[in-house]
């Protein structure tokens, strides 16, 4: 009995640790465990020598009896609950919050590691029943994970349904937008351009998925609602596919392709393939063309859809364009025949992305000729490359919301411009779920912080050896810390007035 009672007693200890990264990774199965690896890969020591130590001791309690094997099994307990060392319990960045959907899960979860350790008990002795249980239990709240599927199904189909009936009540114009990166920027781009003339509801922040959506559906539109702007997000092919079965956009737009979340989808074909979905029943497809897999996808659809092709590079053929002269001035837009001079644009807004919300707002019903003056007024949104200046004249760059290879060197040209009197810092845990580019495109991001004269704080361990060997390459300043408060307290003592600091990346505190 005695060790049942102790594996309970860790149970309630490393329980809730792994409930909050179930939380955190949106209730993905197979996310804990994965969570799990990924410290143990990066924090050898002393991870995995405690891990291998557990492993030892469940062995022992097998092997051994008497004081011996309950000594054994105290000592699984103990790992288990510290394991791994350097994990924050309570979390730092984000607390554990028993939402229905976290109790769900938090039933589940006790329920297979209760039936787990009882059919052990059955089968086999008490203490080793207790250190498998314990040893393995992250692998109880990824099963209940992958359980609560079907429930979690039928429940969000219930707030689909409702949100269709409200679709078909006010009928509004339906634009959808999807891609790697931009989409979030783009729609907040698209809304501005179009909400002077016509009622326009944009799903809220990144609420891009099936519950999202149904929630901004519901929540957000009403009868006088004209335009319903659709983030779309996915993590694998079919996702798209089914969102548009129920909201049918009749616009669409893809804004980019990149090694996003490839860690997940496998292959940049595959993101093509998920991405391309959202064009299948649409009337009117406006890609932005820079990225090379949209432009060939564009010349595959061509004869079944109108498409409409958009570019933030002058030199481009592209039907839509905003683009600087070579010297960043001249700011025009150029749309199909009509061109248009335009006052400086944000530092940080994108060209290809403003591109691609002018042609959609076009589409939309706003007269081409008013795009110059509304294009002007666009901002990015907050945490994507945004710019500010802190009362100590501190110039600070925050794109902790654009973790892709192409939006950090964006956010890398904009902290050059703004900190040319003074030291030029990047402060980054690197970028995730880039699969297996993961580690050469942060030692080449970190290449091009040194090379560029920039000084590197590289924080925590996930990306930490991949940045340091990028960095490696050129001779420069490399700093590293062990957490975003830490590197807070290294900008408050050695940056002054006159210096930049771009903030790339923020990753919540069950990462390495």
């Amino acid at each position: 009995m005695i060790p049942i009672l102790l594996a309970v007693a860790g149970a309630m200890i490393w329980m809730p640790k792994w409930w909050r990264v179930a939380q955190r990774e949106h209730y993905l199965p197979g996310s804990v465990n994965a969570t799990l690896f990924r410290w143990l890969e990066t924090t050898a020591v002393p991870n995995m020598g405690l891990a291998v130590l557990g492993l030892i001791s469940a062995v022992a309690t097998v092997l051994l009896d008497g004081s011996a094997r309950l000594w054994s099994t105290a000592a699984v307990v103990v790992i288990s609950a510290v394991t791994p060392v350097g994990f924050p319990l309570r979390g730092r960045t984000s607390k554990l919050r028993f939402t229905r959907r976290m109790k769900t899960t938090a039933v589940l979860a006790i329920l297979i590691w209760g039936a787990a350790l009882w059919l052990l008990s059955v089968f086999a002795t008490t203490s080793s029943a207790a250190a498998i249980c314990s040893l393995f239990g992250c692998v109880a709240v990824d099963a209940a994970l992958a359980v609560a599927v079907p429930l979690e199904t039928r429940l969000a189909k219930r707030f689909q349904t409702s949100a269709e009936e409200r679709l078909r009540a006010v009928r509004p114009l339906v634009i959808a937008l999807t891609g790697s990166y931009g989409k979030t920027s783009t729609k907040e781009h698209l809304a501005a351009l179009i909400a002077p003339i016509r009622p326009t509801v944009a799903s809220p922040a990144s609420w891009n998925n099936q519950a999202g959506l149904s929630r901004a559906i519901n929540e957000h539109l009403t009868p006088s609602t004209e335009v319903f702007i659709a983030e779309m997000g996915t993590y694998g092919t079919g996702e798209i596919r089914r969102l548009c079965g129920w909201i049918r956009p009749e616009i669409v737009a893809i804004t980019a392709i990149g090694p996003v979340h490839l860690e997940r989808m496998g292959s940049i074909d595959n993101i093509v393939k998920a991405k391309m979905e959202i064009v299948e029943d649409a009337t009117t497809v406006v890609l932005n063309v820079d990225s090379l897999e949209l432009a060939d996808q564009a010349e595959r659809i061509a004869d079944t859809h109108r498409v409409i092709r958009c570019s933030g590079r002058r030199d481009s053929a592209a039907d839509v364009r905003v683009s600087t002269d070579d010297t960043g001035e001249d700011l025009r837009l150029d749309y199909f025949a009509e061109s248009y001079s335009l006052g400086p644009l944000q530092a940080s807004v994108q060209t290809s992305n403003v591109a691609v919300a002018a042609a959609l707002a076009v589409e939309a019903g706003l007269p081409p000729g008013r795009l110059g003056a509304l294009v002007e007024g666009l901002e990015t949104g907050e945490h994507r490359a945004s710019v500010s200046v802190t009362d100590s004249g501190l110039t600070i760059i925050d794109n902790t919301f654009n973790s892709n290879p192409a939006g950090a060197k964006d956010a890398l040209a904009t902290l050059l411009t703004h900190s040319r009197e003074g030291r030029s810092v990047v402060i980054t845990p690197g970028m995730v779920e880039l699969g297996p580019q993961q580690d050469s495109e942060n030692a080449e991001f970190a290449r091009l912080v040194v090379e560029s004269g920039g000084e590197l704080v590289i924080v925590g361990r996930t990306n930490r050896r991949a940045l340091r060997r990028g960095a490696s390459a050129v001779d420069g300043i490399v700093i590293e810390v062990s957490s975003r408060d830490a590197a807070r307290e290294w900008v408050r003592l050695n940056l002054s007035a006159g210096d930049g600091v771009l903030w790339e990346n923020d990753l919540p505190d069950h990462y390495p």
